[in-house]
Formats: C-alpha cells, structure tokens, sequence
C-alpha cells in the first residue's frame, strides 16, 4: 500500500509539472509560431485618406526568425510631395530573443542607421543616441509582438535610443478587418510614444492610430499574403 501511495503522489507530481508547461507553453506563442509565413500588410490612412504602406513579413531559416519591416508613406497636395518616408528593418529572433537587427530610415531627406547584436550580457545597440548595451530581452519597436504592450521599455527601431512607454489596457472591442467584425484587445500607449494598439485573436496585430503633423494616422489591416518578400536594406544582402 505505501508503494502504491508513492507511486500515486510521484504520478500526480508528474501530472501537475507537466499540466504547468503545456499551460505555460499554450499561454505563450513562440515567435516562430506566432504568424508562420504570412504577412501583414497595412494600409496608412491620414484623415481618410490612404498615405502609405507598411508591411511585416515572417519566415524561418533554420533555427532563427526573420522578420522584415517595410514602411513607405508619401503625402502630396496638387502633385507636391509634401513629406516622404522611408523605413527598411530586418530583425533575427532565435529562443524568444531578438539576437539581431539592422534598419535604415529616411524621414523626409534625413537618414538613420540603427545595428543590434546579442552579446554576452544584453544586446549591444549602435544608433544615432550612439553605442551602449540595452537589455537582452528588449523589444523592438515594429508592434508585431504582442508583448510590446506588457513592456515599460522599447528599443526605437529608427534612432536606436530607448523608449520609456506606460501602457494601460482599454479592454476588448470589435474592428472590423476584411469586413469581417473581429475581436481585439485595445491598448493605449503613453510616455515617449503616444498611440493605440490593437491585438486580435490569437495575439496578432492588427490596428494602430496614432497622431503625427497634427492629423490621425490609422493602420488597417488590408491582407495576409501567403509569404512576404524580405525587407531589403540599401547597401545590404539578402542573409538567405
């Protein structure tokens, strides 16, 4: 009967570690997981009317991520260009971790470089705030991880500096995404960025709005390709 009575407790034991992990393992989608090799593409409204794009797309090359970001946004009055701009950003995640990154960013005729690497003891950041060590397990500004919002610190993926953000949940809602009425929770940024984030089912990204030039800027989630085409930095090769 002792034997049994072990043998029960060491079962039961067993039972609970392993309902802890699936648990754990459901409530937290891996990187790689998360979108597989679909794309987000936005469409960039400016008080209703259509701006730009920006887009993300997946895809996996061995063991790491690879998450491109494309963002062009153009706006003109009587065939004027008024303001243009530009971002490429190429991030590498491997084990939940951003190990690499290189953007390059054209606001309006002035350049910014940004270059990450994973070191021992963080990630070594060179940007236009200069070179220091940030965090190992900071998050980039792109949006696409739904852990952006449980984060006070964000790595801006433009300038390279760190971003001091307080974010406060705005409870659940309904948007509409390829007119269809999908649920969405809603997230409110404050601090150095001020904006609203929406993550769907499943913990996507699927809105934002923010202000810029004294007008609202809106994200709307136009499709999902089946695959996307690499971000391509100017002066950079393709690392596939």
């Amino acid at each position: 009967m002792i034997v049994k009575r072990v043998m029960a407790s060491a079962n039961r034991k067993r039972a609970i570690v392993l309902g802890t992990v699936m648990a754990a393992f459901m409530a937290a989608p891996a990187v790689a997981s998360l979108y597989g090799t679909q794309a987000l593409e936005f469409v960039m409204m400016r008080d209703g009317d259509p701006i730009g794009n920006h887009s993300v797309s997946f895809r996996r090359v061995d063991q790491e991520t690879q998450v491109d970001v494309v963002i062009d946004i153009e706006v003109s009055l009587a065939f004027v260009t008024l303001f243009r701009y530009q971002h490429r950003n190429r991030e590498v995640w491997q084990d939940g971790r951003l190990i690499a990154l290189e953007s390059w960013t054209d606001d309006d005729g002035e350049e910014y470089r940004v270059s990450a690497r994973a070191v021992d003891g963080g990630l070594m950041v060179e940007g236009s705030s200069g070179r220091f060590m940030a965090p190992a397990d900071i998050i980039p500004t792109s949006y696409w991880h739904p852990e952006t919002v449980a984060q006070d610190r964000l790595l801006d993926t433009q300038s390279g500096r760190i971003l001091e953000v307080a974010v406060k949940p705005e409870g659940s809602e309904t948007i509409e995404m390829d007119g269809v009425q999908v649920p969405a929770e809603r997230y409110s940024l404050s601090g150095d960025l001020t904006m609203t984030l929406w993550y769907g089912p499943g913990k996507q990204w699927v809105k934002t709005t923010f202000e810029a030039r004294g007008a609202e800027v809106e994200y709307n989630l136009a499709s999902r390709p089946e695959d996307g085409s690499p971000a391509q930095l100017p002066g950079a090769t393709s690392s596939r």
